[in-house]
């Protein structure tokens, strides 16, 4: 055979053997390549009591492809607990599924919160786990004219800042009757660096709440005593507004 034809007919077989090794000889695709692995904080939807005084069960929600769910970086300090409850898996989850994880600590629990994910705290009351309030905590006053039930109160109206303290002026309460004075423009334009402050104008209102497991406002007034507070609620306590002059 001349010398040409054998270099020709090795390059055919080289060219050959290469489709062979890249199709397998059965037609197929090369394998995909593995789905990246992703970590995930768990949504923790409930904090149980364990079987024993030193753990807890913590009720998670989880990507539907993601493994068993584990406790990480757990820490005492300052006596809280705190914790990150996580799970890994492909990303490539489309739904979410429930799942329990145990923790446990070297020991007793007693009362101290959890503070998982660094933002969830849950406190023991009566036996049993809650989700704390930001501004109640874990055990909520029991005196309804605490300062910790006001914030909570202002917190959630409408005031242009979060200065709980600066914007309202308690003015009469009982535990079942609040009336609270709001200054609505407090804040609204802070001193410059060496100027005197502005003047926001007078945007206080009083506001009359009654006690229904929280504070609930009723009704609001410019003017003094109770008229627009007895308007709505007659049963109001005078002793509250009667002296109280306009806001």
């Amino acid at each position: 055979m001349p010398r040409r034809t054998v270099q020709a007919g090795l390059v055919v077989v080289a060219v050959v053997v290469a489709l062979v090794v890249v199709n397998r000889g059965d037609g197929s695709a090369p394998p995909a390549a593995a789905p990246e692995w992703t970590t995930w904080a768990a949504e923790v939807t409930g904090v149980r009591p364990g079987a024993d005084p030193a753990s807890v069960l913590i009720d998670v929600s989880i990507p539907d492809c993601g493994g068993e769910p584990r406790v990480e970086m757990l820490t005492e300090e300052n006596d809280t607990v705190y914790a990150n409850v996580v799970v890994s898996g492909p990303g490539t989850c489309t739904g979410q599924k429930t799942a329990e994880v145990v923790l446990r600590t070297p020991g007793p629990l007693g009362t101290r919160p959890l503070m998982l994910n660094t933002m969830d705290v849950w406190g023991l009351s009566g036996g049993a786990y809650a989700r704390c309030d930001e501004q109640l905590g874990c055990v909520p006053p029991a005196d309804h004219c605490a300062e910790a039930w006001i914030d909570k109160t202002v917190y959630g109206m409408d005031v242009p800042i979060k200065r709980l303290h600066g914007v309202r002026d308690v003015r009469g309460c009982d535990g079942d009757w609040l009336v609270l004075d709001l200054n609505r423009s407090a804040g609204d334009c802070p001193p410059a660096e060496g100027a005197p402050p502005c003047t926001a104008g007078g945007q206080t209102s009083r506001v009359f709440f009654e006690w229904r497991d929280g504070w609930t406002s009723f009704a609001g007034s410019q003017q003094a005593g109770c008229a627009d507070a007895h308007a709505v609620r007659p049963q109001f306590p005078a002793a509250l507004c009667a002296a109280l002059g306009a806001p």
